[in-house]
């Protein structure tokens, strides 16, 4: 299959972007060509039909010549989907190395819905509370319109893509597909709060994971995939919604651009069209409020304490987890 010798599997929000920019400029790495995020095992159906058992080394990794010693990567928030982890446990040398960015899941959770409200992915009643209320409290309603359902509740490590707002905050129930096929000496994981504090630091010890050298000359501080945009409106974002799967369709799976780049450029051109109209820049910089902090600390408590055990990390020191719960009662309604 041509595998990688590492992957970053998630999360999304985490910083996956930025650790991306900068993995790119070290020269004893090659991450995958023309994809950021590849599609392969997040569509295995169609991956496979389309490229062939051989697919994921030809699609991607074609433009490295025989004996070329950089370590071939791949930077995907999007691994920890459904099913991702059974089809690469299949593919994937047990050897290759794993990267997971963690972060404050209440805050990883409240950046997600802020992403995925402006491109459509949010029911059209979670959209319009949202701009009616702001923010804070549309966010806080759409908490608990999932949380206090309970079969809705039930259903969100279920159908992942349906609920990412939450689901890609459970983070050990997610690594835990992983630890079925992979060590856990394998596995290395950066806490998203350290990163922003100092991303040479975190590089530090990921290129001493990977075995290779801090090089001279990368360009750290760096501000990628920011998200300070909304949405004109629900059904622009929803139109977005769209055509963001036709890019993925044409630009990723059927490589387009390699075989008919002037369809290739109006795509393009039209998909910019699209999004200018659909995103705006967006003012509200509302913070997560205090009740919902506290609810949601609640909700992700056990996964939090399971994910400690998995990092042998103290989180929860780290992400002062819990502390507005003093103050703060976790059971208290939606902001109306």
């Amino acid at each position: 299959m041509g595998c990688p010798d590492f992957a970053c599997m998630g999360f999304q929000k985490c910083g996956t972007s930025t650790l991306y920019e900068l993995l790119r400029q070290h020269l004893q790495i090659a991450l995958c060509s023309d994809v950021k995020e590849p599609m392969y095992y997040r569509v295995p159906v169609w991956s496979t039909v389309f490229w062939g058992k051989a697919g994921y080394r030809v699609r991607y990794f074609t433009y490295l010549k025989k004996g070329d010693p950089r370590l071939r990567g791949e930077v995907n928030a999007g691994l920890t989907f459904n099913g991702c982890a059974k089809k690469i446990s299949g593919n994937f040398s047990p050897d290759t190395k794993m990267i997971f960015m963690l972060r404050n899941p209440v805050d990883r959770s409240y950046s997600a819905y802020k992403y995925f409200l402006a491109r459509g992915f949010l029911p059209a009643e979670a959209m319009e509370d949202d701009r009616r209320l702001g923010h804070a409290a549309g966010f806080d309603r759409y908490v608990h319109t999932v949380l206090d359902d309970l079969p809705a509740r039930n259903e969100i490590m279920q159908d992942r893509m349906k609920y990412l707002v939450l689901s890609q905050s459970n983070y050990a129930e997610c690594i835990d597909e992983y630890l079925s096929a992979f060590d856990r000496k394998n596995m290395h994981f950066i806490v998203f709060e350290d990163f922003v504090r100092d991303e040479h630091q975190s590089c530090r010890e990921l290129y001493e994971f990977l075995g290779i050298g801090d090089p001279e000359g990368i360009r750290y501080g760096l501000t990628v995939n920011p998200g300070n945009e909304r949405a004109v409106s629900s059904s622009l974002a929803k139109r977005f919604k769209i055509l963001k799967g036709c890019n993925y369709f044409l630009y990723d799976l059927c490589a387009i651009k390699h075989w008919n780049l002037l369809f290739y450029k109006w795509f393009r051109r039209h998909y910019g069209r699209v999004r200018r109209k659909t995103l705006e820049p967006d003012p509200d910089r509302s913070k997560v409020l205090p009740a919902t902090r506290a609810y949601l600390e609640q909700y992700f408590d056990a996964d939090i304490a399971q994910t400690e055990k998995i990092t042998g990390m103290n989180l929860k020191s780290a992400w002062k987890w819990g502390q507005c719960r003093d103050t703060v009662n976790p059971e208290a309604g939606s902001e109306s």
